[in-house]
């Protein structure tokens, strides 16, 4: 990882809204989960690809050359697309910006969609129904 995530303090204040990832040039970027395209193409010159969760969860990846189109219902891990060089601030020869948020505003750190789920113990019943 090249840049951690970093929340802004409030909406529109200065932050990281998602991490940074050395890659390779042209090597395929995979859906994290699956869920529904909602934009693929060009924002300020860069492309992007955005995924919309069921859960309210959107990610999103760029620079990315879209493989997919808007509207199309995507797999986890599916191919979104290739990734792109020169990424600002990136000594890499390419890096992946992968941001994730709830909501308009509500970024979170795309790194706990890798983490297993938790796993919650109940209590034995007595007795044992059955």
């Amino acid at each position: 990882m090249r840049t951690p995530f970093r929340a802004p303090e409030h909406a529109y204040g200065p932050g990281h809204r998602g991490v940074d990832l050395a890659g390779v040039p042209g090597q395929p970027v995979l859906a994290a989960r699956g869920g529904t395209v909602v934009f693929a193409g060009a924002v300020g010159g860069r492309p992007l690809v955005s995924v919309q969760h069921d859960d309210g969860l959107r990610t999103t990846y760029e620079p990315v050359e879209p493989a997919v189109t808007t509207g199309q219902v995507v797999p986890a891990g599916a191919v979104l697309g290739s990734l792109a060089p020169d990424h600002p601030g990136c000594p890499d020869p390419a890096c992946l910006h992968w941001g994730a948020r709830r909501d308009r505003t509500v970024y979170v750190d795309p790194l706990v969609l890798l983490l297993p789920p938790r796993v919650r113990l109940l209590p034995v019943p007595d007795p044992w129904p059955g």
